[in-house]
Parts: structure tokens; C-alpha cells; sequence
């Protein structure tokens, strides 16, 4: 008997040493229970054996690899048993006659479950298969289904049980060493006593003390005839830490670590953990922060990986009809390449996808043809003034990367459906591997997504010789199997010795270390709740004879993982969470941790819900909380502690950190600093009252509405983001670009034949109107701003209805002022005409844009419309002793002076108006006073100087958000105004007093 550890591969070196003693090159195979041990054997071994530097012809592995060795050979014809072919069977079972599984045949969890039970029940012989058929009707339909199976794989594939039969069965020779035996298998089982049989095994065997967490080994002892072992005492803890959660656990054990690595070799320390989650991920990250090296078992899935990400989600295409978000997610995920091989400039495409007002499906073809259609017709024919060459470079930029992206779509929608029509494995897989490795520039992958690039191509490939087993391939079903595979696959991380070992606690059987940390020791955690197999409960196992373990036999084997965890190093760290933040629970410490507690505490009768009232010395440490320890212990486990530490003490010499402590102090006070948008000490900023360059009202309107959204979409260039597939119905900015344009285009197509005074539109106009309308809405629709096709047939109808009605309105109007239509969209500033400058106090506002309609009465007076499709109630305000709305509706007296200086004079008359063409309709009217035009000028003015001075407060909406978001700059989160207050604080400001009396007058009254 021996413990593990230390002691156990001492005991396997001197086995060693006397097998040798007579012949150094005498061969000896050692049996270690796993790959782990092995290898720790191995380099144990390499040390010295017998007084001897090194050692010779000493093979260490293990039972399944023995076997092999020894029987693979004669297994050909046969091919191994993969786990896509064991499901596949098991698919094509349930598919044949699902039986009591006919509900759930199709869940890819029913396939899983039949696996893992498949492999479990591989050994038991055909009485303990009858005696558990007997047992309950889905234990009959399981046994029925695995004999199925089973008949159907013997004859071309062989399995680790065959392999370990077929080796018991034949001769072995040499000397062997059973070193730390578990509890093996039934095949195992067999192929060890058929080397003990020909007394050529020596067993080393390994024990924690205790008789439950023994039991397993000791079965195994038994078969093989090994008694009289004496059990050693049972070990526990050398130190025990709590923390308050689990992460703040994990965060104390790397600072624990970190002092350790100061004295000890990082390659004999071990981090063992109790459950993958949350354990595994928090111990790579928090180690890796810590700039500590590790190994171990992968805690990433390759499903997790970009590269089979990127196979996946791009399969899934299919489902979606290649909806723009889902495609851009997949080539996006890595380093992806176009069918011609060049990189995938996902950026500029996605860029261009939204422009075009892709969604899905056909838009691919449509919408990006009618955008490239669009940008040659820009360039063949500008429209007023040639743009300038890096315009015209930018927009043929932007045709081959529409073109690019087409093709691109286009190929790969073209490959998925022809993928969705094959039915063989091997078609299916050949296909997907072209398609992948087309796809993956794995040149530039790094290291780890390598590895998992070579997995997911390993994975693909083994899917080809499905068919000998399942002849009713399909797209989905190889999609399913691609994603079951890749969640099985667990890339290592490092190489074991390098750095520290990072694994699951049942590691511990067979480790050598000097320093071993334990996390996780809850009771809810380890053992945890005890759950029986739904397909395999206890009742079933118990009819087999025996050869099938209990619930309570896994329990039991946790014990010992934990016990040999106490035995493998000189020092070990225990350590568990006192509760679970996720949850707002409780937790306590485990049952088998209990020991450890009270052998600290010297309280033998110490119970687990008092374990906090004892007194312990300082082998116990207790982390209060995250903020807490931070703030108190002396060891710091990353950089990233110790410069939080420092910057609440005040003393981290950070410029980002003294930055942000700025930003708060200065947007917590009431002056306006640059924080809040107080841009006075740059240069730069436009000066509208002297710059040769105009400006349009809309964006003065904007400066008004919110400085802070004008300065970053207007002179940061920066747009709130706009997906195609996020347009439910046409936007009522759209609806007015179509009308607008339908009458536009009416206007000038009848230029030499329009209503003359008073009179009406003509037949042939309004059924010209139709038509544009019509025209107009098919563009609309091709460009993707339109909606659901139910919802915008609905809006289609009343848009026509609502231009037919204008025309009958636009007639009754101008019959009563007896006035005819002069021209539609006339601009100013723009397409080689004259800006309208307004006089200021210092200068003058060079004015650009477009008015809507301008009609003449017989009396020569002017009337501009400008047309509007939402409501009439933001215009309200209104009138003649504040025309222009606190600054936010400056388009009326602009349009009016457009007007007089391109079709009257300084004398005449001109009025001008909002018409409301769909909701509240009718007109607000403003004429062109003396008192107007100095309202008008005193408010360029100020809006102007402010921009001039660089004042770009945000000023939020007074109201919340409901059915839109009225500010995307204030709130871009969609989540509400918190700089509400914030305007309310800092608009006392002396330097805002003339720009709040304008825009917001009510805060300047109080």
C-alpha cells in the first residue's frame, strides 16, 4: 500500500529498480490510470532507477493504449469507432424504430444521452443487459436499441472494449506494473488479470484511508487478488481560504499563488478545481492576468474557437436566407477570405450592405445591383456642379465594393443550396472542408486558433465514412453533428511542465507537486447534489450484476480524487466560496472538508453550519470581500490590482486615471467645462458670421434642438448606426423624401404647361403624378426603405392617396390667393446658384438649400411653401413675435428672401408657409416683415457666436423617450437622459446666458 504522490512514485521506482536489478535493459510497461500519471511516471522514471542515471526500455502508459498495441493490428478490416459514427447509428436506430423515444427521437440531447449510456453499458454482458430490460419499459427500449447498434457496428468498426477484450485474449509478455489501479472497467478489468494470470503484473496500489472513497479501488484489488493492504491515515489540508463568491475565491488563491511562485518552481504547483464552471475559466483568465503561466485540460470547447465559429454560423445562413447581421457575424469572427482568395474587407462591405439597404435573401442581388446602378448614374451625371476627384475616386471605391460583396453573397448563397440538396456524408463533408479552408486564411491565425483550425478540419474529415452507417444524410442533421462534435472538443492548453497545472481534481491520482490548491469546496459545488442518470437510474444499474456502477460509487469517487489531492503535495490550500453573488445565496463548506476545519480548529465536534464561530490560526484565511482584501492584503495577484490599490490611495501616477478624476469633478460642478462641451480654447471651429461657406437652416435648426448633437454629427462626422433589417415600416423621413420628390418631379416635367392663376392641375398631371408616385415607390422598395411588404402596401395606398390629395388642396389654395405654380425644390447656395446672405451683427450668414414650392399671384406677391408630412404641433410656436421657435425652425424666412431675390425684387411682398400634408393638415403662414428679418438676424447671430466660441452643451429633451429615441447623441443607449440634470446645473454658466435666453428661455427665467 501506498499513498499518492510522492510515496507512490517512489514505490513504482524501486518496482522498477527490482525488475531491472538483473538486466538494466530488462523491458518493463508500467499501467499508469491516465495520460496525466503517465507522464508524471515518466519524468519521475528519467531521474535515476536502481542507483542509475536514467532508465532504459520502460514503457509508461496505459491499459487502453496497451491494448492498442497489442490488438489493433488484428482488427483490420475493421476502423475505429469515432463518435460521429456512434451517433449516427444511434440517429439511424431512432430513425428506424424510435420506440418509447418517438417524441424526442429528433433532440440532438436524446442522441447525446443515448451515447454517453452507450459507452457506459459497452462491457456489461448480454445477462446483466437482460436482467436490466427487465427492469422498466425505457430500460427496455434502451437495451433494445443498444443491441441494435451494437449489431450494427461489430462488423466494420471496433471500439476501446473490443480492443481491450481482444488483448486479454492473447498472450502478453514482458513485465508489467499496474501502477495507482482505479476502479477499471469490466474489459479492463479482464485484460488485467490476464496479465496477472501469467504472473507477470505487479500491482501498485494506491489508498486515501477512507473505506468509502477506497471502495472502488478495492473492488479492482480484489479481482486481481491483492489483499492484506493496510490503509494509510487519512490526510487533510494544510490551509483552508473563503472568500465571499467564487470569483473574489479565485482572486484570493492568484495572490496566494503569486507569493508561492516566489519560492517554489511554478511547474510543482497545481491549481486543481472541484467543477469546470465557473472554475476552469476563472483560473485560466485570472492566471493569465497575472502574467502566470499554465497548462491543462482546454476549458474553451473548440465551438468556442472564431475558426468553427465561423464554419458554424455561416452554415446557419442557410436558416436565415444569409440575413446581412448573421453573415457579417460569421466573416467577421476571423482572418476570412472571398471565393478569389483576397482578404474579406468586412468593414467597408458591412458599410456598403447597409447603404444598400440589404436585408436578406435576393437583396444581395437587387439592392446591391440597384447601388451600384445609382453611384454610375452619380458619376455619369453629378447634377449641378462636377464633384471633386477624391469624391468621385471614393464613389468608384464604393461600386467595387458593392460589386465584390454581390459576387461574394452571391457565390456563397449559392454554395449553401446546393449544399442543403446533397444526402451523402461524404458529399456533405468533402463540400464543408473546401468551403472552410476557402474561407479561413489560417495563415494568420494565432497559435491557439490554429489548433482548433486543425480540430475543426480533423472533425469535418471523419464525417466522410458516415455513410456505411447512416444513408439518410442531410444538411441539418450534419449541421447538428458539426456543432455536438465541436462542444466535445477541448484543445489543451500549454505543455504540462511548463507553468503552473490547471485541472479538474480527479488529476490528483498520479500528481507529484510541492504546492496543490483546491477551489471550490462547497457543499453545493463538491460533492454537490446527488443525481441519478435518467436513462441508467440505480434500479436499472442494480440488475446488472454488478457491472455497472451506482450513483453513490460516483460520489464516492469524488471523495477519493479530493483525499489523493491531500496526499500529492506537502502543502495544501483549500479553499471555498462562503456564498454565490449570482444567486444571493448561502453556501457552506464541504462535508469532506469538514476535517480539514476541525483539525485547524482542534474542535472535533465542530458541526458545517458553525464552522464560522471557530477559532482557527492563521492556516485559515477569510477574504470579507473583494474591495476589502484589495484594499488590505499584502499580496497583489495582478497589475491590474495593484493599480486600483494605488489609485484609492491617491498615489497612481496614471494620466488616464487623473483624466477621468477630472471628468467627474468637472461634470459634477456648475461651470461649463470642456467636459460638458466648452470648446472656447480650441481653434478651428467655423465662424458662419465671416467663413466663405454656407450653411443650411436645418443645421442651425439642429445646433438649437441640441449643441452637443451638433457638434458630433456635424463636425465630427459622426452618424448614429442605421441597419436595414431594423426598418419595420418606411420612416416618416422617407415618406417625406418621396413626396417630395413625386412633386418635384411632377413640377418639372410639367415646366412648360403649369396651372396658370387659379387654375387647376390638369387631368394629365395628376395622372402623371400617379405614375412618378408609382416609379418612386418601386425605387424606395428596392433600396430597402420600406418595410415589411404587408406594412408598406398599406402605406403605399395612402401615400397615392395623400399626393392626390395635395393636388386637390394645392388647387383650392391657389384659387383663392389666384396664384400658379412657379417651381418646385428651388435652391440656393447650391448646384451653381447664388447663397442667400442674411446681415449679422459683424458680418453675414451665407445661407444654403432648397424651398419646396414657390408660387405668384396675379398681384406679383411671392408665396414658398415648404411641405411637411409629420405633425403640426412642434410648429406651434410660431408667430410673428418669435418666428423662428427658439432657433429650432429657421426655413421660412430664408426660403422668403430666396424667393424675392430669384423671382421679385426688394419690394415684393413674400410670404411663406408650412404645409402639413398628412397629419393635422393645413398651413402655418409667416410673412416677410421688418420685425421678422431682425428676429430672424439677432437669432443667426447667436447661434453663429456660440458655434464660433465653441459652446456644444448637450441639451436633452424635456421629455422621455416612448415610441423613439428623440436625441440618439444624448441618449445613445436607448436607455434614458442622465445628462438632463447635468444641462439644468451648468446652464447658469455666464458664458451660455445668451445661448439659454435663445434656445431654452425657461431655464434663463429661473
Amino acid at each position: 500500500m501506498v499513498e499518492y504522490g510522492r510515496a507512490a512514485l517512489d514505490a513504482l521506482r524501486d518496482a522498477v529498480a527490482e525488475h531491472k536489478a538483473g538486466d538494466a535493459l530488462a523491458p518493463v510497461t508500467v499501467l499508469a490510470p491516465n495520460n496525466l500519471a503517465a507522464l508524471t511516471a515518466r519524468r519521475h522514471l528519467a531521474r535515476g532507477v536502481g542507483g542509475r542515471a536514467g532508465v532504459v526500455n520502460v514503457d509508461v502508459t496505459t491499459l487502453s493504449k496497451l491494448s492498442e498495441k497489442i490488438a489493433a493490428p488484428a482488427m483490420h478490416p475493421r476502423r475505429p469507432l469515432t463518435g460521429p459514427v456512434l451517433t449516427s447509428a444511434l440517429r439511424r436506430a431512432l430513425d428506424e424504430d424510435p420506440g418509447l423515444f418517438a417524441e424526442v427521437a429528433e433532440h440532438p440531447a436524446t442522441v447525446e444521452a443515448l451515447t454517453k449510456a452507450y459507452r457506459e453499458v459497452r462491457d456489461v454482458s448480454s445477462a446483466a443487459l437482460d436482467g436490466m430490460a427487465t427492469t422498466s419499459d425505457v430500460a427496455r427500449e434502451f437495451v433494445r436499441l443498444f443491441r441494435q447498434v451494437r449489431e450494427t457496428l461489430e462488423g466494420s468498426w471496433y471500439d476501446p472494449t473490443d480492443l481491450l477484450q481482444a488483448a486479454a485474449s492473447r498472450p502478453a509478455t514482458g513485465t508489467f506494473i499496474l501502477y495507482l489501479p482505479q476502479d477499471l472497467s469490466q474489459a479492463e478489468s479482464r485484460l488485467a488479470e490476464a496479465l496477472a494470470g501469467g504472473d507477470a503484473l505487479s500491482v501498485i496500489p494506491g489508498l486515501t484511508g477512507a473505506t468509502r472513497a477506497d471502495a472502488g479501488v478495492e473492488r479492482t484489488l480484489a479481482r486481481l487478488n491483492v489483499a492484506n493492504i493496510v490503509p494509510p491515515q487519512i490526510r487533510t489540508a494544510t490551509n483552508v481560504l473563503n472568500a465571499s463568491d467564487s470569483d473574489d475565491e479565485i482572486r484570493c488563491v492568484v495572490r496566494d499563488l503569486t507569493k508561492t511562485l516566489q519560492s517554489t518552481p511554478a511547474h510543482r504547483v497545481a491549481v486543481l478545481y472541484t467543477g469546470t464552471s465557473p472554475y476552469a475559466r476563472l483560473l485560466y483568465e485570472s492566471l493569465n492576468s497575472a502574467g502566470i503561466t499554465t497548462n491543462g485540460p482546454g476549458a474553451r470547447p473548440v465551438s468556442e474557437r472564431s475558426v468553427a465559429r465561423i464554419l458554424l454560423e455561416t452554415l446557419a445562413l442557410v436558416d436565415s436566407g444569409a440575413s446581412r447581421p448573421e453573415l457579417f457575424r460569421a466573416i467577421a469572427s476571423g482572418p476570412t477570405r472571398d471565393f478569389a482568395g483576397e482578404r474579406i474587407p468586412t468593414a467597408r462591405w458591412e458599410r456598403v450592405s447597409r447603404e444598400a439597404g440589404v436585408v436578406s435573401g435576393d437583396d444581395w442581388q437587387v439592392r446591391l445591383d440597384g447601388f451600384i446602378a445609382a453611384a454610375q448614374r452619380s458619376l455619369e451625371d453629378p447634377g449641378g456642379e462636377p464633384p471633386e476627384a477624391w469624391r468621385i475616386e471614393r464613389i468608384r471605391r464604393r461600386i467595387d465594393e458593392a460589386s465584390q460583396l454581390r459576387d461574394f453573397a452571391g457565390r456563397l448563397r449559392q454554395e449553401l443550396a446546393d449544399a442543403s440538396e446533397m444526402t451523402t456524408w461524404s458529399g456533405l463533408s468533402k463540400w464543408c472542408l473546401t468551403l472552410f479552408t476557402t474561407l479561413i486564411d489560417s495563415a494568420k491565425l494565432p497559435l491557439e486558433e490554429q489548433y482548433a483550425y486543425a480540430a475543426v478540419t480533423t472533425t469535418v474529415s471523419e464525417l466522410v465514412g458516415l455513410d456505411a452507417v447512416d444513408s439518410h444524410a442531410s444538411f441539418d442533421v450534419f449541421r447538428q453533428v458539426l456543432s455536438s462534435e465541436f462542444e466535445r472538443v477541448l484543445p489543451r492548453v500549454g505543455r504540462f511542465g511548463e507553468g503552473v497545472l490547471v485541472a479538474p481534481v480527479s488529476a490528483a491520482i498520479g500528481l507529484d507537486l510541492d504546492v496543490a490548491y483546491v477551489v471550490g469546496l462547497s457543499e453545493d459545488l463538491y460533492p454537490g447534489r446527488l443525481r441519478e442518470d435518467a436513462l441508467l437510474p440505480d434500479r436499472v444499474r442494480g440488475a446488472a450484476n454488478g457491472e455497472l456502477s451506482l450513483a453513490l460509487d460516483g460520489l464516492y469517487a469524488k471523495y477519493r480524487y479530493l483525499l489523493a489531492a491531500f496526499q500529492v503535495a506537502p502543502q495544501v490550500v483549500a479553499s471555498f466560496p462562503r456564498g454565490d453573488l449570482r444567486r444571493s445565496s448561502h453556501r457552506l463548506p464541504s462535508r469532506w472538508l469538514l476535517p480539514t476545519l476541525r483539525e485547524l480548529s482542534n474542535d472535533r465536534e465542530l458541526a458545517a453550519t458553525k464552522w464560522e464561530t471557530a477559532q482557527y490560526g492563521q492556516e485559515v484565511t477569510h477574504s470579507g470581500s473583494f474591495a476589502g482584501q484589495l484594499l488590505t492584503t499584502k499580496d497583489l495577484g495582478t497589475e491590474q490590482e495593484w493599480r486600483t490599490r494605488r489609485a484609492a490611495a491617491g498615489g497612481l501616477d496614471d494620466a488616464t486615471v487623473d483624466a477621468a478624476r477630472a471628468m467627474i469633478e468637472a461634470r459634477t460642478s456648475h461651470e461649463l467645462t470642456r467636459f460638458d462641451g466648452n470648446l472656447t480654447a480650441e481653434s478651428g471651429l467655423p465662424n458662419y458670421a465671416v467663413d466663405n461657406k454656407a450653411i443650411a437652416p436645418t443645421a442651425l435648426e439642429s445646433y438649437a434642438d441640441c449643441p452637443h448633437a451638433y457638434f458630433v454629427r456635424r463636425l465630427l462626422g459622426v452618424s448614429p448606426l442605421e441597419k436595414p433589417e431594423d426598418v419595420i415600416q418606411i420612416s416618416p423621413m422617407d415618406i417625406g423624401n418621396l413626396i417630395h420628390e413625386a412633386m418635384d418631379r411632377l413640377i418639372k416635367r410639367f415646366e412648360g404647361t403649369l396651372p396658370g392663376y387659379g387654375a387647376p392641375w390638369s387631368t394629365q398631371a395628376r395622372d402623371a403624378l400617379a405614375e412618378i408616385a408609382e416609379e418612386l415607390a418601386e425605387e424606395f422598395q428596392h433600396r430597402g426603405l420600406t418595410g415589411h411588404p404587408r406594412l408598406w402596401e398599406r402605406e403605399r395606398t395612402r401615400i397615392l392617396d395623400d399626393l392626390h390629395t395635395m393636388l386637390d388642396t394645392d388647387d383650392h389654395w391657389r384659387a383663392s390667393l389666384n396664384a400658379r405654380v412657379v417651381a418646385s425644390e428651388m435652391p440656393f447656395g447650391q448646384s451653381g446658384h447664388n447663397p442667400v446672405e442674411v446681415p449679422i451683427q459683424g458680418g453675414r450668414v451665407l445661407m444654403r438649400g432648397s424651398a419646396d414650392k414657390v408660387d405668384e399671384t396675379t398681384h406679383g406677391e411671392l408665396w414658398v411653401t415648404d411641405v411637411k408630412t409629420g405633425s403640426k404641433s412642434p410648429y406651434a410656436d410660431i408667430s410673428t413675435t418669435d418666428p423662428i421657435a427658439k432657433g429650432t425652425k429657421l426655413q421660412l424666412p430664408v426660403y422668403a428672401h430666396a424667393a424675392r431675390e430669384r423671382y421679385g425684387n426688394a419690394e415684393t411682398a413674400v410670404h411663406a408657409s408650412y404645409w402639413f400634408v398628412r397629419k393635422d393638415k393645413g398651413r402655418v403662414d409667416l410673412s416677410l416683415s421688418d420685425a421678422v428679418e431682425k428676429k430672424y438676424q439677432e437669432t443667426l447671430y447667436v447661434l453663429v457666436r456660440s458655434i464660433a466660441n465653441g459652446l456644444f452643451p448637450a441639451k436633452p429633451p424635456e421629455t422621455d423617450d416612448f415610441a423613439w429615441v428623440k436625441c440618439e447623441y444624448c441618449n445613445p443607449d436607448g436607455v434614458g437622459y442622465d445628462g438632463r440634470e447635468r444641462w439644468q446645473s451648468k446652464h447658469a454658466d455666464p458664458a451660455l446666458t445668451e445661448l439659454v435666453n435663445l434656445i431654452d428661455p425657461s431655464e434663463s427665467a429661473e
